[in-house]
């Protein structure tokens, strides 16, 4: 009994077969196109397909070709949403929860019929007309890499037709991608944030993130034990990357508005858990929070925020830069790589009492 490369396929005597555990069944042809579908019936439909067949019948690829198939030929080929499942299914232990989410909702926009270079200009056309070219971009990589699976593991497809769709963006510069907060803005923010109180999940989101540049899904995963007088611990169940993993001195400043006393109070095993996480993200519901009340909110419909939650993070990073703080200082607060093999591999991480100096550039 020998592999076919396909999971659950194998092939003897140049008869498939499948195999799942303990189950063994024949699939009685020596067509691996045939063998692929009676495998994802198999997988995500009943064994009919294959019980049904003649004992004695055997499929060979070398008779000749059907004329056009009829409607009930057609309507038998496997549909994409199987097809997209056998995908997720093989693959999905690969990415995190999170990940896993986007590309399973990206993967729903595909037509449910057989896609066509036409059609994939069409649904290109359409996502763009409600999508930023960022976003239809990584739709794209998503649509890419199921093609390329589906090419090598089913011999109806051999053209991807979103091939050559990607839309090329003008080149800006990393740092005028999002503004940092003015100091008139941070104050305008701050009086947001007193409104709500120091007793609030909305008011230390903002506080946490103006005083350590944190990820907002960094902050809505912290726990009690996570925050002391010396630092706050990064180091949630979903973070961006593995440098994401840190400790950052806690600001004075933090401790001053009372954080402690806050994180004292708390009984639960989050800090933030009135927000509930979604499909893997803790910061869906603060998100949403932060962009419907944010004081900076433009009034023009479909009009982006001057500033926003993450403009904090940008705020930190430009005031550690001004202050001439070493990057690889800035890069241990932000959970940034070091773009530098050294010291990304062989570089331990660096002692709060140095970080301290440099948070407290953080005003």
């Amino acid at each position: 009994m020998k592999s076919s490369n396909i999971p659950h396929l194998y092939i003897r005597n140049g008869i498939y077969y499948y195999r799942n555990n303990s189950v063994w069944k024949s699939l009685r042809t020596r067509c691996k196109k045939e063998a692929f579908n009676l495998l994802i019936k198999c997988l995500y439909g009943t064994m009919s397909g294959v019980a049904d067949k003649s004992t004695n019948q055997v499929v060979s690829c070398d008779a000749k070709a059907p004329k056009p198939q009829s409607s009930a030929a057609v309507a038998s080929a496997p549909k994409i949403s199987v097809l997209i499942n056998a995908y997720l299914k093989e693959n999905g232990d690969r990415w995190s929860v999170r990940e896993y989410t986007r590309i399973e909702n990206t993967l729903k926009l595909l037509p449910r019929s057989s896609i066509t270079k036409e059609k994939a200009i069409q649904l290109k056309q359409s996502l763009l007309q409600s999508k930023t070219v960022a976003t239809f971009n990584r739709y794209l990589k998503y649509f890419n890499a199921f093609y390329r699976w589906l090419i090598s593991n089913n011999a109806d497809v051999t053209i991807n037709p979103f091939d050559g769709l990607k839309v090329i963006e003008k080149r800006t510069s990393s740092a005028s991608k999002r503004k940092a907060y003015t100091k008139e803005q941070l104050d305008v923010l701050f009086k947001f944030a007193d409104k709500y109180g120091n007793k609030s999940i909305q008011y230390w989101l903002i506080m946490i993130g103006r005083y350590t540049g944190a990820r907002m899904n960094e902050i809505c995963q912290l726990k009690p034990s996570d925050i002391t007088a010396e630092a706050i611990h990064i180091r949630g169940d979903v973070l961006k990357t593995d440098n994401a993993k840190r400790v950052i001195p806690t600001h004075p400043k933090l401790i001053e508005r009372g954080l402690l006393e806050w994180v004292g109070h708390c009984t639960k095993d989050r800090l933030f858990h009135e927000w509930r996480p979604v499909r893997g993200s803790y910061s869906h519901a603060g998100s949403r929070w932060f962009s419907r009340n944010n004081p900076f909110k433009s009034g023009v419909k479909g009009e982006k925020a001057d500033v926003d939650f993450h403009s904090l993070r940008h705020t930190v990073a430009t005031e550690l830069k001004q202050a001439g703080v070493p990057s690889q200082y800035a890069a241990q607060i932000l959970g940034h790589s070091n773009g530098n093999i050294t010291y990304d591999r062989y570089g331990k991480s660096i002692n709060i009492a140095s970080l301290m100096e440099a948070v407290l550039c953080i005003e």
